[in-house]
């Protein structure tokens, strides 16, 4: 099953605008470019009412009931009320918004503290919509105790079933998230939620995994007044689910004139390195329709794509596959100024390490490929270091005591060491530790490792 996540959709202010001008049909056309999902779920600020009661806030939504019925027609499935805005025209405005919804058969997110179970054919996902910001109160959940309280139970009564968190909460226009959001993040990823999507902010930011629990800060907007600095800039998310979330994918759009429309595939490249350029240890790799993301350490380059791109400590790191089977790595600077190595051989591996704890992050590729004085096609270990933003070889593939089957790195009382699993040529695996000396690696005792570490 299939589920598509947007950011903020608003229908007041800009968007009603010029809608009275240009018609309805700007809303289809833009909730029609979505390709069909299984289910369509939006975060909706605003009411649908004609009550003139509204409270006390600089900015109170709210649209004619029949934009809800144009929700429903072009393929939206969930609407949240979870929000700042459920309740700008009073208990009766927010009433009269529950009835329209249910009345255009779109399913409620955020109505009760329970998440709402999808399903199609044998498998299920549910959603749970939460507000942790102003004028919330009056909603099921809208305090981190009563977030937590529900995702407790919902965990304990439904092990089998994945929980997506859909959470209204952040400071608006702010590129990354406040230190109460990562550490509440952790607590739900330990409490059993599945993923966490974010919105409110209007901007995008941060992408993280959490013990492989992806967290999307903010989406950005989806329908909205964008004029304001990265608010026209943002993605939609989609989840493919089977008995857990098999697959990830963003797809970037830009907001013209309140609309959105995706970016066409040429000039993707661009907002994916803005995006994952404040995210750590993720990497998007371009597919046919979208990017998919996984977590930088499951990355095994087989994946059916020739454009991989990450960040880790605030460089963003690309490899480009050419038609020649060879790789490009390029590292980018803060002024998105590339510095690039042709790799030779086939990457199977990539890890970020200041492997020679010079305060320097090196970058530390697994290569299969014969050398002058090896020539059998091995896999290999090859680290570049990123000095002066250039790109510079640390190592390029000398042989260990034996063949490399699998590296990683292990770090103890502040230093970085590499840990290989290595094979005999009888076939006997070896774990050993090695340590920067100099102008390479020194076999250290291997007795350090504790007994259930890799």
């Amino acid at each position: 099953m299939s589920i598509l996540f947007t950011g903020d959709v608003i229908l007041d202010r800009g968007v009603q605008d010029q809608m009275r001008l240009h018609g309805d049909s700007l809303l289809t056309n833009a909730l029609q470019k979505v390709k069909s999902k299984d289910f369509f779920i939006i975060n909706y600020e605003g009411t649908f009412t004609s009550s003139d009661s509204s409270q006390d806030d600089i900015f109170n939504f709210k649209v004619d009931n029949e934009k809800a019925t144009l929700l429903y027609k072009n393929g939206v499935t969930h609407v949240s009320i979870a929000n700042n805005h459920s309740y700008d025209y009073s208990e009766d405005g927010f009433k009269d918004t529950l009835k329209t919804l249910k009345r255009c058969n779109l399913g409620i997110l955020g109505d009760t503290c329970e998440p709402k179970i999808l399903t199609k054919g044998k498998y299920s996902c549910a959603v749970l919509s939460a507000s942790l910001t102003i004028h919330n109160e009056a909603l099921c959940i809208s305090s981190i105790e009563k977030l937590k309280n529900s995702v407790t139970s919902f965990v304990i009564n439904n092990p089998s079933i994945p929980l997506i968190i859909y959470i209204h909460w952040g400071l608006e226009l702010q590129p990354t998230p406040e230190k109460w959001q990562r550490e509440l993040a952790k607590e739900l990823v330990n409490l059993g939620v599945d993923g966490i999507v974010g919105h409110h902010p209007h901007v995008v930011q941060t992408i993280e995994f959490i013990n492989d629990v992806p967290v999307f800060y903010s989406l950005g907007n989806y329908l909205a007044d964008a004029y304001l600095p990265n608010t026209n800039c943002s993605y939609t998310l989609e989840f493919k689910i089977t008995d857990k979330i098999q697959n990830i994918n963003i797809k970037p759009i830009k907001i013209e004139r309140y609309f959105p429309s995706f970016v066409d595939k040429e000039h993707q490249f661009s907002d994916i390195r803005k995006y994952i350029s404040i995210s750590n240890g993720v990497c998007a790799m371009q597919m046919k329709d979208g990017w998919m993301l996984k977590p930088l350490k499951e990355v095994d380059f087989k994946e059916e794509t020739t454009l991989w791109v990450s960040s880790v400590d605030k460089k963003i790191t690309a490899i480009k596959r050419l038609q020649s089977g060879n790789d490009l790595l390029t590292v980018y600077n803060p002024n998105d100024q590339p510095s690039t190595i042709r790799l030779h051989g086939d990457l199977s591996e990539m890890q970020f390490s200041d492997i020679n704890n010079d305060g320097t992050i090196d970058i530390l590729l697994g290569i299969s490929k014969k050398v002058n004085f090896d020539p059998v096609k091995k896999k290999r270990i090859n680290i570049y270091s990123y000095k002066n933003e250039i790109l510079q070889p640390l190592w390029l593939g000398t042989k260990f005591i034996d063949d490399v089957k699998d590296f990683d790195i292990y770090s103890m009382e502040g230093i970085n060491y590499l840990t290989t699993i290595e094979i005999d040529e009888k076939g006997k695996k070896h774990q050993r530790m090695y340590e920067w000396d100099d102008f390479g690696f020194a076999l250290t005792t291997t007795n350090q490792i504790k007994a259930n570490e890799n």
